[in-house]
């Protein structure tokens, strides 16, 4: 990426997973009591942190302005909200409590996926594998609303988190549905 002349059109929001991986780290080993895990969680949050800013910055300049992704990639939109409730949930986990910059990112990445379901979810865009790509962030957003509405103590919160883990579960079944049926048709691993 360093060595330049790469086409902002081929910055696509699935370009984040690397990133959230990186994040993924502290999530899955945020308590480990030993200094060297300790050292290593917080220097994930830092890489996975800064790069995903730029990331996220490259991608919605180019989605700003230039021209739309193909309608194949739609669903990868929803990856956008991956940094921001994968980022909380492993910032919490390192830290151990939720503070104002944990509350942050939570509500900016359901802010983004209220924004981009809207644009994402229609009856327009085809159905293809590609549409898998949004499972993985709203667990993500699930995992992360269910631990922001425990901490809160608040119904409206705890609503709100038991309707993202239900749209998770429908979102899950229908998915595994209609692969199922563009496998038996024959049609899964067609362009």
């Amino acid at each position: 990426m360093l060595n330049g002349n790469l086409e902002p059109l081929n910055k696509v929001p699935a370009s984040l997973v690397p990133v959230v991986s990186t994040l993924d780290i502290p999530v899955a080993g945020g308590t480990i009591p030993f200094q060297w895990a300790h050292e290593i969680n917080l220097m994930s949050l830092a890489i996975g942190g800064i790069v995903a800013l730029v990331f996220f910055t490259l991608i919605l300049s180019r989605l700003i302005h230039h021209a739309p992704m193909p309608t194949g990639l739609t669903p990868s939109m929803i990856i956008l909200i991956a940094p921001f409730e994968v980022g909380f949930l492993g910032y919490t986990n390192f830290v151990q409590r939720i503070d104002p910059f944990a509350s942050m990112l939570f509500y900016f990445g359901l802010f983004l996926f209220v924004v981009l379901f809207f644009k994402v979810f229609k009856k327009s865009n085809p159905f293809g594998v590609s549409w898998w790509g949004v499972s993985f962030p709203i667990a993500a957003l699930s995992n992360a609303a269910i631990k922001y509405a425990m901490f809160m103590d608040s119904w409206l919160l705890i609503v709100i988190a038991a309707i993202i883990l239900a749209l998770l579960s429908m979102v899950v079944i229908v998915l595994f549905i209609r692969t199922l049926k563009i496998l038996f048709n024959g049609t899964l691993l067609h362009g």
